[in-house]
């Protein structure tokens, strides 16, 4: 039988596991149970955009800050702006599927996919 364990509060999973046996489960509520309000997760993608949140389309290029020569003060300025507007949860399941989005898949870098097949996601 399944047992809930104790998560931490920026757990993105609820995490349960089966007494006597090695290894645990996670199931990720984003769309029942919002957590955005407490993740914690920021992405820096292969392009150097920093990514607040995987349902957002909203990205800040770092690369081009420290490219303009930004000190780290500078940086550090930019990406707390950019955490302070996360939202407290994302816009809902029908409305993400209407949203432009850089999906998963090609936040590690475009250039593992053809022009083509970059394209049918965008």
């Amino acid at each position: 039988q399944l047992e809930r364990d104790t998560d931490s509060e920026n757990d993105t999973a609820k995490h349960y596991s089966i007494p006597g046996f090695a290894g645990r489960v996670g199931f990720i509520t984003s769309m029942s149970q919002h957590f955005c309000g407490t993740c914690n997760r920021l992405r820096l993608t292969a392009d150097g955009n920093l990514k607040v949140c995987l349902f957002g389309a909203s990205e800040v290029s770092l690369r081009d800050c420290m490219r303009l020569g930004m000190s780290d003060e500078e940086l550090v300025k930019i990406v707390s702006a950019a955490v302070k507007r996360k939202h407290p949860q994302h816009a809902g399941m029908l409305n993400l599927s209407k949203r432009k989005n850089r999906p998963m898949i090609l936040i590690g870098g475009l250039h593992t996919l053809s022009v083509a097949q970059q394209n049918a996601f965008l």
